[in-house]
């Protein structure tokens, strides 16, 4: 079950994973060393959880072999139980965030003016690095698939979106005088993200897609040994 995911996986991840390093290539200290540490540190740290605190998900696994389940991690049981894979108002929304966060971003960075390309780098490479995240981790425990879109938006939120909107406000007062279109589409972009991120965060992830994984039935609990450490009961773990 998890070899098929992996090969299903594995191609776009390494393509993403060029992609981002190209991007902090030739960006100069553009992309700081914060960025990176959380881009690579979240993951590692998700990887981590599902194979000491989840017992790499086999709980979950097997109840779906038990019960002769496909496992569908980018179809039946993608992001919130599959329920909105097939709704034509999530689509447009996952389309639009891809359009404004990845796809425009890309474009502005290999045709834009460098200041512009420079300012919205590591915004893209926090969104890069969470499509990798996303990609690879099909197989994990519903709690930590839930927390890796939660995690890398809300640092992308604070941190480089933060600073993309309130820098593309300075160089677009800058460059107004020079009527230049570019530098007002960047403003306009950047404050587009930043808005669509707080809602998608606060609106969508916290209150609409969260929820769902509340049911122990379809995500099952993983009983702890301890109380204030996530280190779970080998001897209950009923695979």
């Amino acid at each position: 079950m998890t070899k098929s995911i992996d090969t299903a996986t594995l191609i776009p991840c390494l393509l993403l994973t060029m992609l981002g390093y190209f991007l902090v290539s030739r960006s100069g200290n553009a992309v700081t060393t914060g960025d990176l540490t959380f881009s690579i540190g979240y993951l590692a740290y998700i990887f981590v959880a599902n194979v000491v605190s989840f017992n790499s998900n086999k709980l979950q696994l097997s109840q779906y072999e038990k019960n002769n389940i496909s496992f569908e991690p980018m179809g039946a049981h993608s992001l919130g139980r599959g329920q909105f894979i097939n709704e034509g108002s999530f689509l447009v929304y996952f389309g639009l965030s891809k359009i404004i966060g990845l796809l425009i971003p890309l474009i502005l960075i290999f045709a834009g003016p460098s200041e512009v390309a420079v300012m919205l780098t590591p915004s893209l490479v926090v969104v890069i690095a969470q499509a990798v995240a996303e990609q690879s981790t099909g197989s994990f425990h519903d709690v930590l698939r839930i927390i890796i879109p939660i995690g890398y938006s809300s640092y992308r939120l604070f941190g480089p979106l933060k600073l993309w909107a309130l820098d593309s406000w300075i160089l677009y007062l800058e460059k107004q005088p020079t009527g230049e279109f570019i530098y007002t589409f960047n403003f306009l972009l950047a404050w587009a993200n930043l808005v669509f991120a707080v809602w998608n965060l606060f609106g969508f992830l916290l209150l609409r897609a969260l929820p769902l994984y509340f049911d122990k039935e379809e995500t099952p609990r993983v009983e702890m040994a301890y109380t204030l450490l996530p280190l779970p009961k080998k001897n209950k773990m009923k695979v």
